[in-house]
């Protein structure tokens, strides 16, 4: 199976947190981070198994625009704790950052 490393920025927007990731330009959002994050993560895993199934993983990577990827050596650095969620085994590992307001 292909695991792969994606980058996330977690961001406050109005009422609402928003999970962004950057490598498939898939966009979720919480009422927490931590609720943004495991929305994302649901995205990620339905997309990887649509693109699976398709036979056509170039559907999965479409990186978002420039503008996000430039926010993110700017970004603290986010780690959830152990919350009982896991990530999609088509992840290796996640690397996130937070947006202050």
């Amino acid at each position: 199976m292909m695991t792969l490393t994606v980058h996330l920025l977690l961001y406050p927007e109005e009422t609402w947190y928003v999970a962004h990731c950057l490598e498939f330009d898939l966009v979720a959002q919480g009422e927490t981070p931590l609720a943004a994050f495991k929305n994302l993560l649901d995205a990620i895993d339905v997309q990887a198994a649509y693109a699976q199934e398709m036979g056509d993983w170039s559907q999965l990577f479409v990186p978002a625009p420039a503008e996000y990827w430039r926010l993110l050596p700017a970004a603290e650095p986010y780690r959830p704790g152990a919350n009982g969620w896991h990530l999609p085994a088509i992840l290796s590992g996640v690397e996130c950052a937070l947006m202050r307001a």
